[in-house]
């Protein structure tokens, strides 16, 4: 039933007003224009934006060349053929997703410092010290950056080459095409929504990247951001470059979708496609490829981070402020993230699907496309802009305390909250409901006990997702904190500024720790 216009215009009205403060840090920045930092910008020009504008543009093409085949390639092998292990890689290989870049990064250059196993290994072969390959540098960072985010290609594009069925590869074969022509004009094509919705959020993930690339000693458009606030001492400054990211995060959504065209995702099959055995050293190759990937991007680095942490356990307890302190965070942030989410699901349903209140709800989350650098700059700036022009808030000194990281980690992952959400809804179907109604359930027992079981596993996985999400977010925390509180997070970036990478290693492996309960959720959606 369609509400009446005055409850659709109380329902638009209640759904902007629930979305204006989350966009506001992004929106606001959008006056940074007017306010000039002469003294700053000609250092920028000269020397700060020309290598990051370089390095950033070469780390995306690195990147991408890099995660295209091994997301790709992988995820043909495992829809399409049988092979050694296949059932294992099936869900090992998304397992890197639960490991942060700069963790990884950090394991990484401790291991391949001279003192390293890595360059003791290659001395002890009688090679030169200095032909070593240097790890901080770009295709370092590229190489680190697309073990942690090949995942989101493999995840995307297997389940587009499992709805595809055979046919199309049947009729490349009939036609004459071997089997790697039939995958390249065949299915490669109509995988094509899928591969490039993953390669733009791999894209997005490494231009949103601070803590990878600030351990590798990169310089990008995200650490000039912090750099031109922290380094220069100019917000101004900071929230002009911000804006200019944000024009760059548009440019790849805008690339995203020309990439896709008019395609479509290929109908889903009855079954998936039988798979064909790979025999003899054919298999084994594709399953040496694929436990290579996996050794690289999971297996070593928890490996080091647990041998790392065995020798440190004395150190344990110098982490428990900052874990308290993280948990504490995660708490408010997600309760917040879900209150927001449930309130914009149930404003859709009840104004009956009216295209302003969904507006609200997709304006609000498209925070979750924009780097933390962005996001804190743009909190920072509206936070002080709020006090300035209201100086009986100046008492409450938000600008210095949580309410900014609150406000920019909503508007960072509020996306997230509210599709596990909508979800969970989905589930909840009104003839349900209306039975126990008409069974003389009254309102409250209807809620108890029909609507609250159906929604309790969205809700929970939605909450797991935001929980760990805000865990690992690394540049708005460090960004905003308050003077001496300190996050696991924080811990680690705080740690291997210093090059102490064994100590960074307990809040860094709890941060994996935490990683994998999305991934095993993900796992199970899976099985």
């Amino acid at each position: 039933m369609k509400p009446g216009p005055l409850r659709r215009i109380g329902f638009r009205l209640c759904a902007w007003v629930l979305a204006l403060p989350v966009l506001a840090p992004v929106l606001w920045l959008a006056s940074a224009g007017g306010t000039p930092a002469p003294e700053v910008w000609p250092h920028l020009w000269r020397e700060v934006l020309p290598q990051a504008a370089v390095n950033t543009l070469g780390l995306l093409a690195l990147i991408a060349g890099i995660a295209l085949p091994v997301g790709v390639g992988l995820a043909w092998a495992s829809a399409r053929y049988e092979w050694p292990g296949r059932r294992f890689f099936d869900w090992a290989l998304v397992l890197p997703l639960a490991l942060p870049g700069y963790v990884v990064a950090f394991v990484y250059v401790g291991l391949a410092d001279y003192a390293g196993p890595l360059q003791g290994a290659w001395r002890a072969l009688g090679l030169p010290a200095g032909a070593f390959p240097e790890l901080r540098s770009v295709p370092g960072a590229a190489l680190v950056l697309a073990l942690v985010l090949y995942p989101y290609l493999f995840l995307i594009t297997r389940a587009a080459f499992l709805r595809q069925g055979s046919a199309a590869m049947d009729a490349a074969r009939m036609l004459g095409h071997s089997p790697r022509s039939a995958f390249l004009r065949a299915a490669l094509p109509l995988a094509r929504p899928a591969w490039v919705a993953g390669l733009s959020l791999v894209l997005l993930e490494a231009l949103a990247d601070f803590g990878a690339v600030s351990i590798l000693g990169v310089d990008t458009l995200a650490t000039s951001v912090y750099k031109a606030w922290f380094g220069l001492y100019s917000l101004p400054a900071a929230a002009q470059l911000a804006l200019g990211l944000v024009g760059v995060v548009a440019l790849v959504l805008v690339l995203e979708r020309l990439g896709r065209g008019r395609a479509r995702h290929a109908d889903r099959q009855p079954l998936p496609p039988p798979r064909r055995r790979l025999r003899g050293w054919h298999g084994w190759v594709v399953a040496s490829f694929a436990g290579a990937v996996l050794l690289l991007g999971f297996v070593l680095p928890m490996a080091q981070l647990a041998w790392w942490s065995w020798q440190m356990r004395a150190d344990l307890p110098a982490v428990g402020e900052a874990a308290r302190n993280t948990a504490g965070l995660a708490m408010m942030a997600t309760l917040l993230v879900l209150a927001l989410s449930l309130l914009f699901v149930v404003l859709g349903r009840r104004s009956g699907g009216d295209r302003w209140v969904r507006a609200a709800g997709f304006s609000a989350g498209l925070g979750y496309a924009m780097p933390g650098t962005v996001l804190a700059v743009g909190a920072m700036w509206w936070l002080v802009a709020v006090e300035r022009g209201h100086p009986w808030l100046a008492t409450l000194a938000l600008s210095s305390s949580l309410a900014g990281i609150l406000l920019a980690l909503s508007a960072r992952f509020l996306r997230v909250g509210h599709e596990a959400t909508e979800a969970a809804f989905d589930l909840l179907r009104p003839s349900l409901l209306e039975s126990a109604r008409l069974l003389g359930a009254p309102p409250r027992r209807r809620l108890l006990r029909v609507a609250l079981p159906l929604l309790r596993p969205g809700l929970i996985a939605a909450a797991l997702l935001v929980l760990v999400e805000v865990v690992k977010e690394l540049p708005a925390t460090l960004m905003l904190r308050p003077f001496g509180w300190d996050t696991l997070a924080v811990k680690v970036y705080a740690y291997t500024s210093e090059g102490l990478w064994q100590q960074a290693a307990w809040p860094g492996l709890w941060l994996c720790l935490v990683g994998l309960l999305p991934v095993w959720w993900l796992v199970r959606q899976q099985g």
